[in-house]
């Protein structure tokens, strides 16, 4: 089993839902202070 491959992975795909997450929060957060 290659741990670091499964560890390099759920890392990025971690980072990417972080960035979704706040591109959300964001957008609600300009629509609703429209």
């Amino acid at each position: 089993m290659n741990d670091h491959m499964f560890v390099e992975t759920l890392i990025i795909s971690s980072t990417f839902f972080t960035i979704a997450m706040i591109l959300v929060a964001s957008v609600m957060f300009l629509e609703r202070h429209d």
